[in-house]
């Protein structure tokens, strides 16, 4: 199997409240790990241009193990796991030294670069990013849930030229930083703020998070972040002691009710770090 490693130092500016990497500055790694193994072998922008070609993030599933920061310096090592007719699922290692800091799949979609419709995936192209070795076509996890409950609580945010990516589309990361502030509201409206979490000593950050990615959303467009958790009583009751953990299901639809995503994340409580800059404890 052929494989690609991208070195990186994080810089403090990827950091988030706490001073762990944001989900959002992750996902953005995972990707330009994906962009450079293609160009690697290749398959660079040029060539994808004059081939009316591109890659579209369909889903991304991603698990992160300790917390890293600023100043960290991460490998992420990626190689393609299976083929199907129009998509490919990329698999993900984030290591700092020896120790796996996090781990990812990616289901690709290829498609036509100008309807944005799906293209079948050439088998020159099967074979460069496989060393031509034969892979199985792998079976995908069950979606999170696609209609949001009636009680679930509403976000609304505007998308903006600065959210956009290389095909004016809202960039897969920028989705990541709309849920996270969808959630935050979630957890306001049960009690829990995140002043009365940093008064207690640390917040809730995303430890599992599982995205699908349905349409596209372009600037302009007003988008709501539907969020709620399965287990509501789990966080409310606790008025003393921090929440440690919390399941969060999401969605996120246009003002005319086209579905642009769905999500499901695991939140798990981070302590501050005992000095500024630091990383925060697990």
């Amino acid at each position: 199997m052929r494989t690609y490693q991208l070195e990186r130092r994080l810089s403090h500016a990827d950091v988030d409240f706490l001073g762990e990497l944001k989900i959002s500055a992750l996902l953005g790694l995972l990707e330009q790990a994906a962009v450079e193994a293609s160009a690697a072998i290749g398959f660079d922008p040029d060539r994808y241009t004059r081939e009316g070609r591109i890659w579209i993030i369909r889903r991304t599933r991603l698990e992160r193990f300790v917390p890293v920061g600023g100043g960290d310096r991460l490998e992420v090592e990626t190689y393609v796991v299976d083929f199907r007719r129009a998509r490919s699922l990329r698999q993900y290692t984030v290591r700092r030294g020896e120790t796996a800091v996090a781990s990812a799949t990616t289901d690709w979609v290829y498609c036509d670069l100008h309807t944005g419709r799906p293209a079948r995936i050439p088998e020159e192209m099967q074979r460069a990013f496989t060393d031509g070795a034969a892979i199985p076509a792998l079976a995908r996890a069950a979606s999170p849930p696609a209609t949001a409950p009636v009680g679930a609580i509403r976000y609304q945010v505007i998308a903006q030229p600065s959210h956009l990516d290389h095909v004016t589309h809202v960039n897969n990361a920028v989705y990541a930083s709309y849920l996270e502030d969808g959630a935050f509201t979630l957890f306001a409206f049960h009690d829990w703020p995140l002043s009365r979490m940093l008064a207690a000593g640390g917040a809730l950050r995303v430890r599992w998070l599982d995205i699908e990615y349905l349409n596209d959303a372009l600037a302009g467009d007003h988008l709501t972040v539907h969020s709620w958790l399965p287990d509501a009583a789990a966080l409310m009751t606790r008025r003393e002691e921090v929440p440690h953990n919390a399941q969060v299901l999401q969605t996120i639809t246009r003002a005319d009710g086209t579905p642009v995503m769905r999500a499901h994340g695991d939140w798990l409580w981070r302590r501050k770090p005992p000095v500024v800059g630091g990383v925060p404890a697990a």
